[in-house]
């Protein structure tokens, strides 16, 4: 089911109106979550609380992105600190040193993240003014999901933390790119690689998820959390 709704995806943003990515990716993101449905593990609220805002963001997104940026701003925060939630168990914050932060990987990728959200903020600046909160919000959400996603694969918790670097940029790129698209420039090779980038990143955040063991015992008060 995932590979034909992904195709159906891939067809719409490439042949049709875009409007028609309303309904096509959420049942691509229902799909995803009926694999890890079907995987004998222990299931995340978080991780299902994670699809199904990003969902309604993107049905939110394909109607009409202006007048619903507040709305889209607040369910990718949700959706970003869902994750972040849902990868708290793979964390093993006595490991992480101070070094960590100062290395030279983190400094830079902080300087270029730092930068494009400048140079995207003055892009949509009129936007953003009247969303000011909702884009904090979203910044402070999508900065810790980058952090717990870079500190997981510098402790090699797992062989499979690869893959939440490559859902780390596959984000940053999706965000940098989509307001660009849905506002400035409208291009259909754009619309064709932000899809292909969204779900990728889900379908690899969900095999990540699925496929590795935590090596952390959550105490009975971080299961309530």
């Amino acid at each position: 089911m995932f590979y034909c709704t992904f195709a159906v995806v891939i067809i719409i943003a490439v042949f049709f109106d875009r409007k028609y990515l309303a309904y096509a990716l959420p049942l691509t993101i229902v799909s995803i979550g009926i694999i890890y449905f079907k995987r004998e593990i222990n299931k995340s609220f978080w991780y299902i609380l994670s699809l199904i805002s990003m969902i309604i963001c993107d049905t939110l997104i394909y109607t009409d992105f202006v007048q619903n940026f507040a709305a889209i701003c607040i369910l990718t925060s949700i959706y970003f600190i869902s994750c972040t939630l849902a990868l708290r168990k793979y964390l093993l914050i006595k490991n992480i040193k101070r070094n960590t932060f100062l290395s030279i990987p983190i400094l830079v990728s902080s300087g270029l993240v730092a930068y494009l959200i400048y140079a995207i903020s003055q892009l949509l600046i009129d936007v953003v003014k009247k969303a000011i909160p909702e884009v904090v919000f979203c910044l402070i959400g999508s900065t810790l999901y980058l952090l717990v996603s870079y500190l997981i694969y510098v402790q090699d918790m797992s062989k499979e933390g690869l893959k939440l670097i490559v859902v780390a940029f596959l984000c940053i790129f999706i965000v940098s790119l989509l307001p660009i698209n849905e506002l400035f420039y409208s291009s259909k090779i754009f619309t064709v690689f932000i899809n292909i980038a969204h779900v990728l990143s889900l379908y690899l955040l969900m095999r990540f998820l699925v496929e590795t063991t935590p090596k952390k015992e959550m105490s009975s008060s971080e299961k309530y959390l």
